[in-house]
């Protein structure tokens, strides 16, 4: 396998970063596989090739890890990282090194597996210089944002610990995450490795005084690693006389600060500051102590701790997530909350005895035993291999076609067959989806299941289109023609509301309108309003109690029925009239009043002849099956059935011919 490993540090630069890049691309070597890095340097005129590591000029931020930060844009370098032929690319940054392996990925056509080795919500005071909680809150939700933007795009995540994973899982990644703590190669701290001859060096290096204990520190000097705890406590371990000596490893941008801060406490007979060292000689410094120590609670893994215990020493630590399957209370180390305590507590080891403290060592050697760098290996290349395999079902996003609130794109998978999915313009945006880019198979899957849901969407703004709904009547359209489950309705829902396209306040002004067009009645608009469930206290707002326009509705209403019935007398009518108007929801009292006002003049004139056109009509209706007296009692019964005055329906059977006379 032919592996790409992007960094913004390497060697000669020491740090947790550099201790894993360098110790993977070494026994990745061991097992036959082609390893390059590429990485950067303090510098800015060209790239610089050593073997098989690329080197790209940066700055150097001596705030950020003392990195030398890059630019991601290096074009005529695209050539040279094509000729290398890799098969994937691990990246260890989120930087400018770790963008341009991006880029490089995607140009390329290779999977993506990214290390997230730095907890950068524990760092964002480098950016908050006014040390405010509203910039500090900013800084941590831009981290978790652009933590999940590069981790989405990986094909496979590996995470150094526990406590980093679920930290991603809360930015809510998505990407597959492995737990794989940085190995270490053991046999380089087992105490053989370091002469009595080295240490010796070491003691006079630090200015270690007869029966003085060293107590050691190996790590980044930087705010987030909380080392003015370690100094205070050893400055109540000088009021008390205690024979210990801090000893601190390591560079970094706090690191001019504490070596004043120290001098002017008139602390350096007990603590001493030694700055960078080479890689090599880093176990020297373990084996020549007696303990060692961080405050730290940023690691993603805590790495110094295995090194400390591989080299058979007891540990201090804060209580923290990612030292819990490391340190166990009394058996391999000590645990403490603050300065006080954890001078205490270096007090209560110095006066163990040699058979116990070498008991602890042994607990701790063999804790650091299952963080062997072979065990390591093994598992990134497993990871590796499932990368390489689910990158070769990613879908490829090769057109897109933009239309007023959504877009079409177009899928092709390795077998060149094609398929096209809507997707919402949110949803568009939002995945960071774009033309020629990978896309996993579970996005795809996503996208397909969201489609549904911009097909609805759609659909809902179509109807909206054509008249105005309430919320109630759109809802029961999305549960009668879409299967989507009922919190997807509640978000189609909400974005037409937020849109102004689904209002039941504006819905029931149109509604009144039309209601009062056609001259409905108080009731029977709530009761189309109730209908559609508009709420009450909309439907209060909209409608009117005032009775004289409920009157002048009901008499409009009531001049309309009076045209449409024929073939009635004047109190068949007036009886039916007063039937259609309470049946509109019209009050009796209003219906009443409105009869009384009807203008009936002409249906008084026009009695008589609605009456000898309604006894024709029923005459020749009866005559078919009746005759003689029984035809006569027949079509006068049915003129009384009509309302007709029995005096008058008398005058006009008499005026008629009848066959039998």
């Amino acid at each position: 396998m032919r592996i790409g490993l992007f960094s913004d540090t390497y060697l000669p630069d020491i740090n947790g970063v550099v201790t894993s890049v360098e110790l993977l691309r070494k026994k990745l070597e061991e097992r036959g596989h082609d390893v390059y890095v590429i990485c950067t340097y303090p510098g800015v005129l060209k790239v610089v090739k050593e073997g098989n590591i690329i080197r790209l000029p940066g700055l150097e931020i001596k705030k950020l890890y003392g990195y030398a930060v890059t630019t991601p844009l290096h074009p005529l370098l695209y050539e040279d990282i094509e000729k290398l032929g890799l098969d994937l690319i691990h990246v260890h940054t989120e930087f400018g090194v770790g963008i341009f392996a991006e880029m490089c990925a995607a140009k390329f056509d290779l999977p993506v597996v990214r290390t997230y080795h730095t907890t950068y919500e524990d760092y964002t005071h480098y950016v908050n210089f006014l040390d405010l909680d509203v910039i500090d809150s900013y800084a941590k939700k831009l981290v978790a944002s652009l933590t999940k933007v590069f981790a989405d795009r990986a094909t496979k995540m590996i995470s150094p610990s526990k406590k980093t994973k679920e930290m991603l899982l809360r930015y809510g990644v998505k990407t597959d995450i492995a737990i794989i703590p940085t190995g270490t190669e053991l046999y380089r701290f087992k105490k053989e490795t370091s002469t009595e001859e080295d240490i010796q060096k070491v003691k006079e290096e630090v200015g270690l005084k007869e029966g003085q204990e060293l107590i050691l520190y190996v790590g980044r000097i930087a705010q987030e690693k909380s080392l003015e705890m370690l100094i205070e406590a050893f400055k109540i371990l000088k009021e008390k006389k205690a024979p210990m000596k801090l000893v601190i490893i390591g560079g970094g941008p706090q690191l001019d600060e504490l070596v004043q801060s120290v001098k002017t406490q008139d602390l350096e007979d007990y603590i001493y500051f030694g700055n960078k060292r080479p890689f090599d000689l880093v176990p020297h410094y373990y084996h020549s102590a007696d303990a060692f120590v961080s405050a730290s609670t940023s690691e993603t893994q805590g790495m110094t701790y295995v090194e400390a215990m591989a080299s058979g020493l007891v540990v201090f630590a804060r209580h923290d997530e990612s030292t819990e399957d490391l340190i166990q209370e009394g058996e391999n180390g000590f645990y403490f909350d603050g300065a006080s305590e954890l001078a205490d507590k270096l007090l209560a080891f110095h006066v163990l005895d040699k058979d116990t403290r070498k008991k602890m060592a042994d607990v701790g050697e063999k804790i650091a035993s299952e963080y062997d760098a072979d065990v390591f290996c093994d598992k990134i290349l497993k990871v590796y291999d499932e990368a390489i395999e689910e990158y070769s079902h990613y879908f490829t996003l090769k057109e897109t076609k933009l239309k007023s609130d959504y877009v079409i794109v177009t899928l092709e998978k390795g077998n060149k067959e094609s398929e096209e999915v809507i997707v919402s313009l949110d949803n568009f945006y939002n995945m960071g989806l774009r033309k020629n880019t990978k896309i996993k198979e579970e996005v795809v899957k996503e996208l397909k299941e969201k489609e549904m849901d911009t097909k609805a969407y759609r659909a809902c703004l179509a109807r909206l289109a054509s008249r105005d709904y309430s919320i109630y009547e759109m809802r029961e359209y999305l549960k009668d023609k879409f299967m989507i489950i009922d919190t997807k309705q509640d978000e189609i829902i909400s974005k037409l509301i937020e849109k102004g396209l689904l209002d039941d306040y504006q819905y029931a002004i149109s509604k009144i309108s039309l209601f009062s067009s056609k001259f409905f009645s108080r009731n029977k608009m709530i009761s189309n309003l109730k209908k559609v469930h508009i709420a009450d206290e909309i439907i209060a707002k909209v409608i009117s109690d005032d009775g004289d326009e409920e009157y002048k509705k009901a008499l409009k209403r009531a001049y309309y029925y009076q045209s449409t019935i024929k073939g009635k007398s004047l109190k068949a009518k007036k009886d039916a009239i007063y039937r259609k108007l309470l049946t509109d929801g019209f009050s009796s009292d209003i219906v009443k009043r409105a009869i009384e006002s009807l203008d009936m003049s002409e249906d008084i004139l026009r009695e008589d002849i609605t009456l000898r056109k309604e006894a024709l009509k029923q005459k020749k209706h009866y005559m078919r099956k009746y005759s003689g007296t029984e035809l006569r009692n027949r079509v006068f019964r049915s003129l009384a059935a009509k309302g007709f005055n029995y005096d008058d329906i008398y005058a006009i059977i008499n005026e008629m011919e009848w066959k039998d006379e």
